[in-house]
């Protein structure tokens, strides 16, 4: 609370240095005119400086009280340009002609090697304003983006602090790196690769989403999937007075979804022996008649009464036991749902004939969700930015930034392992700690063999010692030269350092607990294994561009712009690893103090890598125009790409597009009040993707420890392995994109609609090719054999306007994206269309698709059931966990090829037995709206985001989802669950009947994937609210201050979604299958760090 007390009286107090008395008014009427001297409706007419003003009305006639004395109209409309006007105190009417805004027509817009102006554009290219980014409270860059441009896909894998948004662009365009960053398009940020979740959203002036491969191909192979270019702010001159900006926000977030789980130690008791002893494996817990009634007698204590203890020591088999009857809230002992934010920026700015700058830094902390010992991220962020002129054709200018971030938790290895195996084994009946202050451990109440209670991770939660510590950081440095000849031609060349790294240390120490007064659990292996290990990962990165621009206008028609430039990039980068086992402090982690095991060794591990590419290319774009009226564009870029073979290493990939501004033919003249543009474009083009490893034409030789073998000595001895053989003419997968537009605004642009509609085909995917035979011993090489075909529409339109409410202008606006695609496999090595491919992939298969059997429903009763089993074969099930057979409340699975039996026949696309297509699990609609509005002096907007219809099969491993259907010992079940499974006084459940491993035992009824579990993730979330009051500037600069801006703002406020009607304790965001590199199966789909919404008050202030 004292972040906003001190929040409200920093307001006060401005507010209060600010306020001085009015003297007495007078009134001023007049009349708003247009340059063909027709009346102006709506205008805006404001006393300078302040929120006092008024709008004209049908005749453009206004009339306002302002001040005795001289002042200072200032006089707006939408498509003018705005004007003051003075009115001394002895004139009391004035007429005023405003001129039309041309500056829509001058807007340019960065693109590859330089700018154009938007309404030339033949290209697919969206934009995002620094408006649209300001008073966001998101932490980073990325997530700010959801929604925003049309076609650019963004997606959030993770609640971890510091962690950023996967970027798609059109969709998937190669099978190679499906799902992971090797499709993300290629991010520049002032013209250097870059991490866009590293740059200060404060820094930023605009981002130029770059879609089709004609307005990309300037950048050759590292723009197969797009160009996302972040213009950074500069300085301006000002006649040497700097320009300060000091902003500050203070908040707290909380989870998305509801974090309420059964507490009840009877009631978590008894649904999981339930379960358990349906599925005919006895009692997961095993206690007695006794014991249940002593946990059903505290069942609605929320605190330990000491009349009825929560933890009692008994002998049980000959043994002191601590038998537990607690009502634990497992999660909210772990984790808080709410934790403080705050964020800080400032910036400075200006310059003179000479020199220009712009100087920033910013700061961002997040205190995460650990109870116990809080995970804290912090993030600093500085820029700064120099142009000098150092003579009238020559300027000199350097660009230097720097990034850190730490993220220290307690936790093993990241902090989601700590949190996903606390979500096994923690039920509510379990305390923390025992009496004596130990913690739990190991119960031998529990059924399943080691019965490590939350597999210990709360006590790893609860061990200051177990720290884990992530260091990043990232500097980069451009120095730029730009002569200018003469008007109309311009060289520039520049160079780039940039240096990042990232540094993980994580310390674990031996998990010690007890089960009983004199016994100690000690868990020293692996959660528990007493061990450091640091891991150091650089890279340098360095580049260099030249390139030279000419452009002239001859006979005032025709506009000709040509570039051409020469690109040249190197990256290396070096991982060094080492761990050691046994410190000698618990407190001090340094790997110095590793010391010898209980035999004496010494036990340390290393490990460490490198790798190198290089690219060079030449390139060059060609513009025409005439009159502004026919555009034309080509492009290409020669290049050469250091991962492909000595003879494939170079290729060419030209682009061409054309426009029309239709609204420029002189024929549409009469209409020009009503068509502000009208633009129609096509382009085409192909681009080369060298998006592979660095060395994959290569086989590769490496080195491993053997598995506890070593011939002498304590450290395990070495072997060799070599990689699968390659193809040799392995080169370039190649995108060819067909794309047209077509961008309107109407109004005096109050209203603005772009469409584009695109195909693009990816051809020579890297896949296996023919098998090799089963003697040579190695899998088949990939080579260029496969094809993909991706088409899809995008829609954007906006509206803004000012209307006139109580006498004052209201200014609002409208815009809304949408977005869609399709993505067809067209040729691939699978020519029996075989579903047991892997990965699963044919000819015709479109991308993200869901096989699985289609469920009609539950059966209604045993009669039913055993009747269908009886007709149809249901054999195809895992029935281990199912004793009495199928019985109601089962699965009706349908016998979709009618032969009897449900089975996979011969598990191909022709031939799929009871299978079908049953969903597609790519959010490919994607779409967003915002509205605001603007009156005296008060701001409001609001942003919305969504996606289409997609699909979720909960993994066995999603314990929060299957609650006791999975090993039947999940932690955190949701309050109502049972409300949702069948029983005979509820048979219109959404689940079954309960049975433990009914989700997770090979093919048991839950774990094939079916119509009736399949989960649609289609959501609408709530994405921002801001609200704003701006003090009128004729108080504020009594004060030398130009600005002060006090704002609400909050993100991720709520969402929609088929799934929380299900289950509201999983995000739709975070609901999907997570994998470990192998490809198995991730045990981190048990629970993970939950999508956070954030609530944020803020003030900007500018000096």
């Amino acid at each position: 609370m004292r972040v906003f007390k001190t929040f409200a009286v920093t307001l006060l107090l401005t507010l209060a240095a600010c306020i001085g008395a009015f003297a007495q008014n007078r009134t001023v009427s007049g009349k708003i005119l247009d340059n063909q001297q027709q009346p102006l409706i709506g205008a805006a007419v404001m006393i300078s400086g302040t929120n006092t003003g008024t709008t004209t009305d049908v005749d453009g006639n206004f009339s306002m009280s302002v001040p005795s004395g001289d002042v200072v109209l200032e006089v707006s409309s939408l498509g003018y340009i705005t004007r003051k006007v003075s009115v001394p105190a002895t004139k009391s009417s004035v007429n005023v002609t405003l001129e039309e805004d041309n500056m829509t027509l001058n807007e340019t817009v960065v693109v590859g090697y330089g700018t154009q102006k938007k309404v030339n554009l033949t290209g697919a290219i969206s934009v995002v304003d620094d408006k649209q980014l300001q008073d966001r409270s998101s932490h980073n860059l990325s997530t700010m983006l959801q929604g925003s441009v049309p076609g650019l896909n963004i997606t959030t894998s993770s609640g971890v602090p510091g962690s950023s948004a996967t970027l798609n662009i059109r969709g998937v365009a190669s099978i190679n790196g499906i799902g992971e960053s090797a499709t993300a398009p290629l991010v520049l940020i002032d013209g250097v690769e870059g991490d866009i979740a590293r740059v200060n959203p404060n820094d930023v002036q605009s981002i130029s989403v770059i879609k089709d491969i004609s307005a990309a191909a300037v950048y050759g192979a590292r723009a197969a999937f797009g160009v996302v270019l972040v213009t950074t702010k500069s300085g301006k001159t000002s006649d040497g007075k700097a320009k300060a900006r000091v902003s500050a926000k203070w908040g707290w977030e909380q989870p998305t979804t509801s974090t309420d789980f059964i507490s009840s130690g009877y009631w978590g008791t008894y649904i999981h022996n339930l379960f358990w002893q349906t599925a005919g494996k006895g009692k997961y817990i095993n206690y007695t008649d006794d014991d249940m009634a002593e946990l059903l007698a505290r069942v609605n204590d929320k605190t330990e009464n000491p009349d009825r203890p929560w933890v009692v020591v008994q002998n049980r088999g000959g043994k002191d036991k601590y038998v537990y009857y607690a009502n634990t809230d497992w999660y909210h002992e772990l984790f808080t749902d709410t934790h403080p934010t705050q964020q800080y920026n400032v910036s400075f700015s200006g310059g003179s004939k000479g020199v220009n700058y712009y100087v920033s830094g910013a700061y961002d902390r997040q205190v995460g969700i650990l109870k116990q010992n809080p995970d804290v991220y912090n993030k600093y962020n500085m820029r700064a930015k120099l142009d000098f002129n150092i003579t009238k054709w020559a300027k000199l200018s350097n660009n230097t930034s720097y990034y850190s971030s730490t993220y220290k938790y307690v936790g093993v290895g990241g902090v989601e392992n700590a949190i996903a195996y606390s979500a096994t084994h923690a039920l509510p009946m379990f305390p923390l700690k025992n009496p004596d202050g130990s913690w739990v451990a190991q119960s031998d109440f529990i059924m399943t063999g080691s019965g490590r209670v939350a597999n210990g991770r709360h006590i790893v939660f609860g061990n200051k010692d177990n720290i884990n510590h992530q260091f990043k950081t990232d500097f980069s440095n451009t120095t730029e030269l730009k002569i200018t000849p003469f008007k109309t031609f311009n060289i520039v060349a520049n160079f780039t350092y940039r240096t990042y790294q990232n540094r993980n240390t994580s310390r674990t120490t031996n998990i010690v607990g007890s089960s009983g007064p004199t016994s100690e659990d000690r868990y020293v292996t692996g959660a528990g294994k007493d061990a450091l290990d640091e891991t150091i990962k650089t890279w340098n990165y360095y580049a260099t561009n030249i390139f030279a621009t000419y452009e002239e206008t001859f006979n005032k028609a025709h506009h000709v712009t040509a570039m051409v430039g020469f690109n040249y990039e190197t990256q290396n980068s070096k991982r060094v690893w080492a761990e050691g086992q046994h410190l000698l402090s618990n407190t001090l982690s340094d790997l110095d103090l590793v010391g010898p095991d209980d035999t004496g060794a010494i036990i340390t591990s290393v490990s460490g890598g490198q790798s190198e590419y290089a690219l060079a290319g030449v390139f060059g774009r060609l513009n025409y125009d005439f009159k502004g009226r026919y555009l034309a564009e080509i492009s290409g870029r020669y290049d050469g790409s250091s991962r492909f073979a000595s003879g494939s290493r170079w290729g060419f990939f030209p682009s061409a597009s054309l426009g029309w501004r239709i609204s420029e033919e002189p024929w549409l003249d009469p209409t020009h009040k009503v068509v502000s543009n009208l633009k129609l474009r096509a382009s085409m083009g192909s681009l080369g993707n060298q998006n592979v490893s660095n060395y994959q034409y290569l086989r590769t030789i490496s080195l491993h420890n053997f598995s506890g073998i070593t011939f002498g000595g304590n450290t395990p001895d070495k072997y060799a392995s070599i990689t699968s053989p390659n193809a040799s003419d392995l080169t370039w997968e190649v995108s060819r994109q067909y794309n047209v537009g077509v961008d309107a605004s109407f109004l005096q642009d109050r209203l603005s609609i772009t469409a584009e509609g695109y195909a693009r085909t990816t051809e020579g995917m890297l896949s296996v090719g023919l098998d090799l035979p089963a003697v040579y011993g190695a899998t088949a090489p990939k080579t260029n054999s496969s094809d993909l075909r991706t088409t899809g529409y995008e829609l954007s339109f906006g509206w803004r306007d000012q209307i006139r409410v109580a006498n004052k202008p209201l200014g609002y606006f409208i815009k809304a994206t949408l977005s869609d695609y399709k993505s067809v496999i067209t040729k691939y090595s699978n020519d029996n269309k075989s579903l047991a491919a892997n990965p699963l992939y044919y000819k015709g298969m479109r991308l993200g698709e869901i096989w699985g059997f289609e469920v009609d429903g539950l059966f209604a009763t045993d009669e039913e059931a055993q009747e269908y089993a009886n007709k149809v074969d249901l054999s195809y099930f895992n029935m281990g966990y199912m004793p009495d057979g199928w019985r109601a409340g089962d699965l009706r699975f349908v016998d979709l090829d009618g032969d009897g039996k449900i089975s996979f026949g011969s598990n191909t696309v022709d031939k799929p037995g009871d299978r079908k297509v049953i969903g597609n699990s790519l959010p490919s609609l994607q779409y967003g709206f915002s509205f605001g509005f603007d009156f005296y002096g008060f701001d409001f907007s609001a942003f919305f985001q969504g996606t289409g219809n997609h699909y979720w099969y909960p993994t066995s491993e999603a314990r929060t989802f299957w609650g006791p259907y999975g090993g039947g010992f999940a932690s955190y079940i949701q309050k109502d669950f049972m409300k949702k499974v069948w029983s005979e006084d509820n048979p219109d459940a959404y689940f079954p009947r309960p049975r433990a491993y009914y989700c997770n035992a090979g093919k048991s009824p839950l774990a094939v994937f079916n119509t009736k579990y399949l989960q649609n993730v289609r959501y609408l979330r709530f994405k921002n609210l801001t609200v704003g009051y701006t003090v009128p500037q004729n108080l504020t600069k009594k004060i030398g201050i130009e600005k002060v801006r006090a704002y609400f703002t909050g993100e991720n406020l709520a969402y929609w979604s088929p799934i929380k009607k299900i289950n509201p304790t999983i995000d739709p965001e975070g609901a999907f299958t997570r994998y470990e590199s192998n490809g198995d199966v991730s045990d981190m789909n048990r629970l993970w760090y939950p999508w956070q919404k954030t609530f944020t008050f803020g003030i900007d202030i500018t000096f």
